[in-house]
């Protein structure tokens, strides 16, 4: 009963006299009264929230005006002024002499906290002479505060501060994302995200799309990635979360909706990149009675429409064949951004060339023999072979080898003017000679080599090598220069590529067998169909799958589907040597008159971490997880009771 009555009193004292519930209980405690409610935070339920403005919105244009702001306190200084910030930016609030002269009012600003939440009125006006601050997009005014109410107290010791001079590490910023995303550079991040997402719907609603949801609970899915099981509590039997919504909206064009999108979540269970996420979000399309062209022309105008940056890129993209991103870039998501191109010279390599190196002379009369060289010009000529050849044993120890001797089998050299690895002693001034003519090497450049057995290892090592050659250039650049650095993978700079002509099929060392490239229902060229019927030839297969690749990350990719039920189930049994009952829906669906259809999904979080300019997707996400798949806010995925487990027929094996 006291506490209902110490309320009322509250709410009688707080229209008159506009206390916090926190400063009127604390009143009662000292003045000898008793409570059994003890609130640590500030707390209002004003109904003064009328806002006119948003902080960032505040300029000259509204000098003399009133205006009511709500937002946080960013800083304060000297009990005469604070920085408040809201979804839109900051401006400085300034209390002068006549507003402190309140009892009240300075006791309010003397303990007012750093994040605490306020309302505040005032009247714009521009600062003083001298005193604009050209780093604040509000910088040319500021707000003399008539009235300010605290809406919420923070706590007096955050957990980090909100400071872009002192960012908290990772760990801190996922327990508590809800203050890591108070940093504007977040919340801009995800702006733009919305806001991007927002302009496709418009372009694909205008080009006839119809958006449509499909199921994220759905059954096991042949290959592909790990999927995450949902138990059920009928005993055996499973869901698994979509992968994507592929089989979905392929069942879609057999109903004829003919123009399908969705923004829709996905989920695969496997390891953890800083472009990977158990769940993630693709811009999922797919279309009937089209043809290859028809979708990469459509996707060049969606993404040139909807742009969300000033410079929007020029369409129609380049394109590049699979085997031509292989072998000039060692990977088949190129950053076309800079050079530093492989070139194979397996030709100018002899055992006259390379007298005394024995891993050579056994090499050269194998199948499989390579030499791949890369040129690094001397205006980009900043590291040492000591430094190249640490990058390359880091990327070397941490490739997977099947076949310990094709490991064995690697030999690396860099040169560069007098300075040499230890293995390019052995090679002959006629091969410098000849790969100088070749290479058109000059005086001051440098170029690092690797042989092996194997010519697919030797292009994904130089792949590797090239992409973190350039990283530490541009380090190394960035330390001597600054920002005025002239940097190889500019993150300002957007290079699209479309790579085309996969092969239809991928020989697995590990499980030697055939599987699919992209995956099993892409369709083969026109003029490879009658081997793919045949099952002949088939690493020489092309299907009609193509990537779209900006800066290096694969942010887009589709394929044309088979919509022939004969030839998806004689490619799933006969090459793949899946078993089909698990696709037996599908498999009858394109039986019933399936007509021609192809489709794309581009991955948003890929998309908008290059746009962004930020290495890791979790920066474009609201609740990531971390590298270990666990959300440290809310400590998911966490135990469940075994009595729950009950229910769904489930023991757990080990909980340690």
């Amino acid at each position: 009963m006291h506490l209902y009555r110490c309320l009322g009193n509250y709410l009688k004292l707080c229209i008159n006299k506009n206390l916090t519930l926190n400063r009127y209980l604390s009143s009662q405690v000292s003045s000898g009264e008793k409570t059994a409610v003890n609130f640590q935070q500030s707390t209002s339920f004003s109904k003064n929230l009328s806002r006119t403005h948003y902080c960032g919105q505040l300029d000259v244009n509204l000098e003399g005006q009133n205006v009511s702001l709500c937002g946080w306190v960013q800083k304060t200084r000297f009990q005469s002024f604070l920085v408040l910030r809201d979804v839109k930016g900051i401006v400085q609030v300034v209390f002068e002499e006549s507003f402190l002269k309140n009892d009240c009012n300075r006791k309010l600003v003397e303990n007012l906290n750093q994040e605490s939440v306020l309302s505040i009125k005032g009247t714009v006006r521009r600062r003083p002479k001298g005193q604009e601050n050209c780093q604040m997009k509000t910088g040319s005014v500021e707000v003399v505060c008539d009235s300010m109410e605290i809406l919420n107290e923070c706590r007096p010791k955050l957990p980090f501060e909100i400071s872009d001079f002192n960012r908290p590490n990772e760990l801190a910023r996922l327990k508590y994302r809800y203050l890591d995303l108070r940093f504007a550079e977040l919340q801009q991040n995800l702006i733009l995200r919305s806001n991007f997402v927002h302009q496709v719907r418009q372009f694909l609603n205008q080009n006839n799309f119809i958006e449509i949801e499909t199921p994220t609970l759905f059954r096991r899915t042949p290959g592909g990635a790990r999927e995450f099981i949902v138990p059920t509590n009928k005993p055996g039997q499973f869901y698994c979360l979509t992968q994507s919504p592929q089989q979905f909206k392929q069942l879609l064009m057999v109903s004829g909706f003919d123009r399908y999108y969705q923004v829709a979540k996905c989920y695969r269970d496997e390891t953890f990149k800083p472009d990977r996420q158990p769940e993630f979000t693709q811009i999922d399309m797919e279309m009937s009675f089209v043809t290859d062209e028809d979708i990469i022309h459509l996707i060049e105008n969606l993404v040139h429409s909807c742009w969300p940056l000033e410079q929007k890129p020029l369409i129609p993209f380049n394109r590049m064949k699979f085997q031509e991103a292989m072998d000039s870039y060692g990977a088949d998501k190129p950053d076309v951004r800079f050079a530093l191109k492989i070139n194979s010279i397996s030709h100018l390599l002899t055992k006259e060339n390379a007298s005394g190196i024995n891993r050579i002379d056994n090499l050269l009369e194998k199948d499989g023999f390579n030499v791949q060289v890369i040129k690094i010009p001397k205006e980009n000529g900043v590291l040492s072979v000591k430094e190249i050849e640490k990058i390359y044993k880091q990327i070397f120890e941490g490739t997977n080898f099947v076949d310990p001797r094709v490991k064995d089998s690697f030999t690396f050299v860099a040169k560069k003017n007098g300075e040499c690895s230890s293995m390019a002693k052995f090679l002959s001034s006629n091969f410098s000679n000849q790969l100088s003519k070749e290479m058109s090497i000059e005086q001051d450049d440098t170029w690092v080599l690797l042989c092996s057995c194997s010519r697919n290892k030797s292009l994904e090592i130089m792949g590797k090598v090239r992409l973190n050659l350039a990283d530490k250039i541009d380090e190394k650049n960035v330390e001597s220069f600054g920002n005025k650095a002239v940097l190889l993978r500019d993150p300002k700079i957007f290079n699209f590529v479309w790579v085309v002509d996969f092969p239809l099929f991928t020989w697995n060392e590990e499980s030697n067998q055939w599987k699919s490239t992209h995956h099993p229902f892409t369709a083969p060229i026109t003029e490879h169909l009658d081997l793919v019927k045949e099952s002949r030839d088939l690493e020489s297969l092309i299907g009609l799958h193509y990537d779209l690749v900006l800066n290096g990350n694969e942010v887009a990719g589709g394929s044309i589907r088979i919509h022939n039920s004969d030839l998806q189930r004689h490619i799933l049994e006969n090459i793949l040597k899946e078993e089909t009952s698990k696709l037996n829906h599908l498999i009858e669906a394109l039986s019933y008159g399936a007509p021609p259809h192809g489709g794309i999904a581009i991955g948003l979080d890929r998309l908008m971490a290059v746009l962004c300019g930020t290495h890791n997707i979790r920066n474009v996400i609201a609740f990531p997880k971390n590298q270990a798949g666990r959300d440290l806010m809310s400590s998911a995925p966490s135990n469940v009771p075994q009595e729950e487990l009950d229910y769904y027929n489930l023991i757990c094996k080990n909980t340690e």
